[in-house]
């Protein structure tokens, strides 16, 4: 019962890893967008995000059965938990992806888009947090989850100075206020991918040392 109990816990763990592949190359295909300015391949990220809320339910499913046929405690629980905010965030991470490449697609032209650039060094540095968030869950790594919290407050900063930039251009460009405002909206969906993959490393460290104060900034 035991080799069962422990063969689940790894399959779940691969479940989560192969979960985050997928958003990884979500994130990827967007950048792509952003760069070359070619959104078609972006475009069909739009049709899966009942792909995206199937995968979170699927691991969903398997931690509530093996919470309730196992009955874990103490590190194999706070690991199960874990996985369960963890698959949340990645979901939401695809879907400030999907809401993103429909933006892009109402913007026409990567041209009209404003402080691409900065845009483009954003998603840069989300990925960069994603891959390592994503590493240290698979390594149980404390001192790289710790890198990708303190890697946030970088991605905090460029939001502020893009926000900044993007008002003072509203104000002297009234022409140009609709792809302004997308531009906007793109730039706060990029940090909340950044603050939900800020929050993934604060699961991967509750998991490992059962963190209070992870648990509650979460």
């Amino acid at each position: 019962m035991r080799a069962k109990y422990f063969k689940e816990l790894e399959e779940l763990k691969t479940e989560v890893i192969l979960y985050g592949s997928y958003i990884e190359g979500m994130c990827r295909t967007l950048q792509k967008a952003f760069v070359e300015g070619d959104y078609e391949e972006a475009k069909l990220m739009v049709d899966e995000e009942s792909t995206i809320r199937s995968k979170e339910r699927r691991i969903e499913n398997d931690c509530l059965r093996i919470m309730s046929t196992q009955q874990p405690v103490a590190k194999d629980l706070r690991f199960i938990s874990s996985v369960l905010k963890i698959a949340n965030n990645l979901q939401r991470i695809g879907g400030h992806v999907i809401e993103i490449v429909e933006l892009l697609d109402f913007v026409g032209p990567i041209n009209n888009l404003f402080a691409v650039n900065q845009l483009i060094d954003m998603n840069s540095r989300v990925m960069v947090m994603l891959k390592k968030a994503l590493d240290s869950f698979v390594e149980n790594d404390l001192e790289l989850a710790e890198e990708v919290i303190a890697s946030d407050n970088e991605v905090d900063a460029l939001f502020d100075k893009t926000m900044d930039e993007i008002a003072d251009r509203i104000r002297t460009d009234t022409d140009s206020y609709k792809y302004l405002i997308d531009a906007m909206q793109i730039t706060k969906y990029l940090e909340r991918i950044g603050d939900n993959t800020e929050r993934i490393a604060r699961w991967v460290i509750f998991a490992i040392k059962g963190d209070p104060e992870q648990q509650e900034q979460h």
